[in-house]
């Protein structure tokens, strides 16, 4: 018996301590907060210069003393010309490292001197080492003192704090106008969006009308088509070889007779390269991310008391007027939210402005220097932009976190809302709306279907003869792509859930301390660009630690850094759930005797299931179109889908990308289809709770 209650004891304090939430803390710091601080580490410190001839020295000498056991003589002189040249290299290795240190932020007397006294100490040993170069005996034992300096001037301090890199991005003008692109194309892509997402919102919450909940789903489709993509296919259809230009060139030779002037002056037009250009950009961003200001506004409208504007309209509040006054102001929740969303997929894209030969944009240009390995200077600036591209977002997310804050929106209500109905001819004019949107977001998926089946398409609006080569191909000879991409989505859904789920009954059901902090972090990885994430990843995981290989060359880290992108969805679904779920349910099956996890699983998650299984979903939606940061640590043999259609794409094979593009299309539509029957609301999760 005495056993008995102690076991139940013991259960009951590791319940009530609530250990269980370390390895999810563990999780987040290692792989949210450490990359983040490496980052900005790295960013704010000098230059680490490649001691790469240094090292050599050391494995020379051993080359040396081998070939002098050996009696090779010939061998063993030439290693002992390759030392002299190295210590003579090392030289100028060693002063490039002080120059480094000399434009630190902060005095670095004492660090420098070491330095400089190691140069020195370094052209005394490469001028033994050139007079005795000749004598390989001789030049060993000289060797070996060389070996011993050489390893005591790699273990000298190589860092310190600098602010040169951050200087050097605001003072470049190819960075600052590339940086002030990106902002642009953010903002505009915030103002397109915001008046095309709330009109079609409204129209959809605030009215009744045929074929509305078509026009729902319908208008939340293209978010599943990731802007690589979707520029892909508005090149196909508006591109200088595209269906649009191609019915312009047989328009103007069909009015060369008649209308000589009229098709002059086409032919000195053509091609429109639209596409080619910040209004292509412009319009790929915009098709794909206005769902996110449709979805949070919906939400937010749906939540408003129609009283409220029936009150408006008593005092004379009409119209656009009523719309600015009332409706508006009650919306910026969710507004605010679909709008931060849509700044930082604007801004941080690289894959679409790449495709379309734009370069001069931050995420670009970040991406082409973290390419650069063997060049230092290039690759800290990668480093650097990265951080850079960090401190915007998230000080975005603070200043709209606040500014939220700072405004009571506790009118806002769950009530029903009653629809108008719609009529006339302003019905008509909603369908003409709809129906332009829809077509034109829509041409992308016309244009990746047209050249997915296509054999060939040159000279002609449409494809001339039809195939299924590129399939065949994908499917026989590349199936790697859609394997890894389903196997790496379901791994980071089901760690979204396993972490998601928890963080959010902590939020929700506990007075943790720790609340607060989990709330403010998940937050913020939301507003994490994912360029500047895979760069993060990249400088975090780098070397080896628990493995003899680094995590950043292990396929994990795909599925990894998608949890991670993804968490808050999962989270903030999961959080809502829990809220509406009232504790007196749980409190019953706990008077009774139900433990804590059993309480769980036989009342709370039959009650939450699907607003979790939402949550998923949508990560497991927007985790299969991840470009940024899966190009970034593509790893050769796990590539996604995404990094395949990039590869085909800029390797020539336009049919083969388009074909993976049209699989990846498809399989978001049916996730989105899912969802939406499995939730009476689709929405994003609002991300200030």
């Amino acid at each position: 018996m005495s056993s008995g209650m102690s076991l139940m004891s013991l259960r009951r304090k590791l319940r009530d301590s609530k250990l269980w939430i370390l390895p999810i803390y563990l999780f987040l710091i290692v792989f949210v907060i450490f990359p983040l601080v490496r980052l900005f580490v790295d960013s704010f410190t000098t230059a680490d210069i490649q001691l790469s001839a240094l090292n050599e020295v050391a494995l020379t000498t051993d080359l040396l003393e081998e070939k002098v056991k050996a009696g090779e003589m010939e061998d063993a002189l030439a290693a002992s010309h390759d030392i002299a040249l190295l210590l003579d290299r090392s030289i100028d290795v060693v002063g490039h490292m002080i120059d480094a240190l000399g434009r630190a932020t902060f005095s670095q007397d004492e660090l420098i001197a070491r330095w400089q006294g190691a140069q020195d100490r370094v052209a005394e040993e490469a001028a033994v080492m050139a007079e005795l170069q000749d004598d390989p005996v001789a030049a060993l034992a000289q060797a070996r003192k060389s070996k011993a300096l050489v390893q005591e001037i790699v273990d000298l301090p190589r860092r310190a704090f600098s602010v040169e890199f951050f200087l050097d991005v605001f003072r470049d003008r190819l960075y600052m106008k590339a940086l002030g692109n990106s902002l642009l194309l953010g903002l505009a892509t915030v103002a397109t969006t915001s008046v095309i997402g709330f009109a079609v919102a409204y129209l959809l919450v605030r009215y009744d009308f045929p074929g509305r909940k078509a026009y729902n789903f319908l208008a939340t489709i293209p978010i599943v088509m990731p802007p690589l993509v979707g520029v892909l296919g508005f090149i196909f259809i508006l591109g200088r070889g595209g269906t649009v230009n191609e019915l312009f060139y047989q328009l103007a030779d069909a009015l060369e007779k008649s209308w000589p002037a009229v098709s002059n002056w086409l032919y000195d037009r053509l091609p429109f390269n639209f596409i080619y250009g910040w209004h292509g950009l412009l319009l790929v961003e915009t098709c794909h991310l206005f769902p996110l200001i449709t979805l949070n506004v919906v939400d937010s409208l749906s939540k408003i008391d129609a009283s409220l504007e029936e009150a408006a309209e008593s005092v004379g509040s009409v119209g656009f007027k009523r719309l600015f006054d009332v409706t508006i102001p009650l919306t910026i929740p969710g507004f605010v939210t679909g709008a931060l969303l849509v700044f930082i997929g604007a801004f941080a894209d690289f894959a679409a402005p790449m495709v379309v030969g734009l370069t001069n944009f931050i995420a670009p240009l970040a991406y082409m220097d973290i390419q650069q390995f063997t060049d230092r200077h290039l690759f800290k600036m990668g480093i650097t932009v990265g951080a850079v591209m960090v401190l915007i977002s998230v000080g975005l997310l603070l200043i709209a976190k606040r500014y939220i804050s700072l405004k009571d929106y506790t009118t806002l209500s769950y009530k029903a809302v009653e629809r108008k109905p719609l009529r006339g001819g302003k019905q008509a004019w909603a369908h003409v709306f709809l129906i332009l949107l829809l077509l034109i977001s829509y041409t992308p998926y016309l244009g990746v279907g047209l050249a997915s089946f296509a054999r060939s398409w040159s000279m002609s609006p449409l494809p001339t003869s039809w195939t299924l080569a590129h399939y065949e191909k994908i499917l026989l000879y590349a199936p790697g792509y859609i394997i890894n991409t389903f196997q790496f989505c379901i791994l980071a859904v089901l760690m979204c859930i396993l972490i998601g789920l928890p963080v959010a009954w902590v939020m929700a059901r506990t007075d943790m301390r720790s609340r607060g902090a989990l709330d403010i972090l998940t937050t913020l990885v939301l507003a994490l660009p994912g360029t500047a994430l895979g760069i993060a990843y990249i400088r975090a995981f780098n070397m080896p630690i628990l493995f003899s290989t680094p995590l950043a060359n292990i396929w994990i880290i795909i599925p990894i850094v998608l949890a991670v992108r993804r968490l808050p969805y999962t989270v903030r679904s999961s959080y809502g759930s829990l809220l509406v779920v009232h504790r007196s349910m749980e409190e019953a099956a706990q008077s009774v005797g139900a433990g804590g996890l059993k309480t769980f699983k036989d009342v709370t998650f039959p009650l939450i299931w699907k607003g979790v299984l939402a949550g998923a979903l949508f990560s497991f939606m927007t985790s299969i179109q991840e470009s940024a940061a899966t190009l970034l640590l593509a790893i050769p043999g796990w590539e996604t889908m995404t990094v395949g259609i990039f590869t085909f794409y800029t390797g020539g094979t336009h049919g083969d990308a388009a074909a993976l593009g049209f699989i990846l299309i498809v399989v978001g539509v049916i996730t989105l289809f899912i969802m939406d029957r499995l939730t009476s609301a689709t929405t994003s999760g609002g991300l200030f709770g």
